[in-house]
């Protein structure tokens, strides 16, 4: 995920830097909002190689953030990413959950967002850390974005602190 500042111009620019520098290895997906999505086979590779590519440049890029999962942005399966990436995280280290976005659980047929601090206590019951919300070891991010103009997805990820910093 590419987070750039606004506009055409930049949105144009980010396109054609990530392609050039990324070659055949970057698949566009979706954008909304100064926000791109990329399938690539290597998510973190592939923000490093971004990211030491724009050391000490100016660019409208503001943040590339390595996905490791898209998923609907339902409390059940953005549930089962935060489990998976819990088991990530050392025993011994602390963690702290970032949330951007609403996410919805399905009431009989009916989709209900939950307040985001439902949704943050509700994915810590899968986290077996310690929390510390000023100075974590590891952000659990979820941000939701606009996918293809009309969907929504859940963007899930492990992050160290400094990976979601400001380029």
């Amino acid at each position: 995920m590419v987070i750039h500042e606004p506009g055409v111009d930049n949105y144009s620019w980010v396109r054609n830097y990530v392609k050039q520098l990324l070659g055949d290895k970057v698949e566009y997906i979706s954008s909304y909002q100064s926000v791109i999505l990329y399938l690539v086979d290597n998510p973190r590779n592939a923000a490093r190689i971004i990211k030491e590519s724009l050391q000490n440049t100016p660019s409208p890029i503001i943040k590339i953030i390595p996905a490791d999962y898209v998923v609907e942005p339902l409390i059940d399966k953005v549930s089962e990413a935060v489990k998976d990436l819990a088991t990530k995280i050392p025993t011994n280290e602390t963690f702290r959950i970032t949330l951007e976005g609403h996410i919805y659980f399905d009431d009989e047929g009916f989709l209900k967002e939950l307040s985001s601090s439902e949704t943050i206590v509700e994915l810590a019951k899968y986290v077996e850390r310690p929390v510390n919300l000023e100075n974590p070891d590891w952000i659990i991010y979820v941000r939701v974005v606009r996918f293809r103009r009309v969907l929504k997805r859940a963007v899930v990820s492990l992050l160290k602190p400094e990976d979601l910093k400001r380029l």
